[in-house]
């Protein structure tokens, strides 16, 4: 991904299959972009802590791609763009009611 003078990379798991990566990707940025979505307290809390609010976690969401997953947990990182053009780390579940649940929120810096 690119968003301004940082590029934000997301390199799949290599045991998970890439079609279903896209396809889960493809159903939370869907259920995203229709309001679908919820932040933990936890993960207020630390998207606010790194300063990020609910819209750059939004921009990381639609702009991302899975990373890495947790197949026993239903979990998946996301990795994408905030809107000021920092990576954002966002791991996420779909719940059973059909929403996304936000778990954690971090600022993803790969070479620190």
């Amino acid at each position: 991904m690119r968003f301004g003078s940082r590029t934000c990379r997301a390199t799949p798991n290599e045991s998970s299959g890439k079609r279903a990566i896209l396809s889960r990707i493809t159903q939370i940025q869907t259920l995203v972009r229709n309001g679908l979505y919820y932040l933990t307290e936890h993960a207020d809390d630390e998207a606010a802590e790194d300063g990020f609010d609910i819209y750059d976690v939004e921009e990381g969401i639609l702009t991302g791609r899975i990373r890495k997953t947790w197949p026993k947990e239903g979990k998946y990182e996301v990795v994408g763009s905030a809107l000021d053009g920092r990576c954002v780390g966002i791991v996420c579940r779909i719940t059973q009611g059909g929403k996304v649940r936000v778990i954690t929120v971090y600022e993803d810096n790969p070479g620190r």
